[in-house]
């Protein structure tokens, strides 16, 4: 039997040079979902886009073929919890990988069954840890229109509340998309968020050009500052003890607030003129399997599919270290490929040794 130290050197070899399988995987489980936001890359005109889904035997084979090591996946969509067995493959997930987080993106339209998921893996593994990123874009009346769904921000609150109270390894998180519809909102959501609502973790993300959205040129700057202001309060607020995002009583925790600073940082130099900061692992460290089953280094590169699983017997692996994906790999690194995908920046830093020095300090703290 593997030791947990060997797991873990075994993992840092592969992270800072081999870099030949994924440490993190975006499954998108579905492309249903149950709002229509503005802003959301998602083809919801094409019938074909809800089709085909892996089941549940389909999804059993992919995670016995994911490598040796994963320490997390993000199940999205869509709306994750539009699948009623999403508690089935989050075990599956459990069961037949070295996963230690679980990662779930939600619109939190349904708090009975979020508090019921996240209630159920928490006893199935003494050891996993779950964070559920929760959606808030807007003030209550705005969130609920531009999503398209009425009561939906009070959702939101219920269902962050409910998921505080479970467990410690339970991190419920508003995150804010800065977006064309509200970055000239952004300081009154934030103070009504925290103020009026007690929210006390949140973190926030940068709109990106995906799918058949495209940021308005006119709304680029706007979104730029409001960004800035956000990042820069929050992370004001977190050194003043006022604020958190990750649970900061866990090393991972610790890890991933840091990891967020540096991320903010390098999207802030990047998203008005796109620039190379630092090689990019998408492919290697990180990828994305769609709910077709897809295989994709990134959301961004939407023309580079690796492969598709259900044409290789569900054998991620097979198509991971594949020629075509090689050959990704090395476009990847020959055109010095960048972007504003906080996904994909989060393994570009924990494999870079130049943000060791920042990450290792939270390691000490903690």
């Amino acid at each position: 039997m593997i030791t947990k130290k060997a797991k873990f050197l075994r993992v840092l070899n592969n992270v800072y040079f081999k870099k030949n399988e994924p440490v993190s995987i975006v499954h998108f489980l579905t492309n249903r979902c149950n709002a229509r936001c503005s802003f959301c890359f998602i083809n919801f005109d094409d019938p074909n886009t809800f089709k085909n889904e892996l089941d549940l035997d389909e999804i059993d084979k992919l995670t016995k073929n994911l490598g040796s090591s994963l320490l997390n996946v993000n199940l999205t969509g869509g709306e994750p919890f539009a699948r009623k067995d999403i508690e089935e493959i989050a075990k599956l997930y459990i069961k037949n990988t070295t996963v230690q987080s679980i990662y779930v993106t939600t619109n939190a339209s349904l708090p009975d069954r979020v508090e019921s998921f996240a209630k159920n893996i928490i006893n199935y593994d003494k050891n996993i840890e779950l964070t559920f990123q929760i959606s808030i874009d807007d003030m209550p009346q705005e969130h609920d229109r531009v999503r398209k769904i009425s009561n939906l921000f009070q959702n939101c609150l219920d269902t962050y509340q409910r998921l505080k109270k479970i467990d410690p390894r339970v991190n419920p998180v508003v995150s804010i998309t800065v977006n064309h519809e509200n970055c000239e909102n952004i300081e009154k959501i934030f103070e009504y968020l925290t103020n009026e609502c007690e929210v006390e973790s949140i973190k926030c993300t940068i709109v990106r050009d995906e799918g058949v959205y495209k940021t308005p040129d006119k709304k680029k700057k706007k979104i730029f500052e409001a960004y800035s202001w956000l990042t820069n309060k929050i992370n004001e607020l977190q050194k003043e003890g006022k604020l958190n995002n990750y649970n900061t009583n866990s090393l991972q925790g610790k890890l991933h607030n840091q990891k967020d600073k540096i991320s903010w940082e390098l999207i802030k130099k990047m998203y008005l003129e796109p620039k190379y900061i630092s090689p990019c692992h998408a492919g290697s460290l990180f990828g994305i399997i769609t709910a077709k089953g897809l295989v994709y280094p990134c959301e961004i590169l939407e023309e580079k599919i690796i492969g598709d699983l259900r044409k290789n017997d569900m054998d991620f692996m097979k198509i991971w270290k594949g020629s075509i994906a090689k050959k990704t790999k090395e476009f990847i690194l020959k055109t010095n490929c960048n972007c504003s995908y906080e996904c994909a920046l989060t393994y570009n830093i924990l494999g870079n040794w130049r943000y060791q020095p920042s990450l290792l300090s939270s390691i000490i703290k903690y």
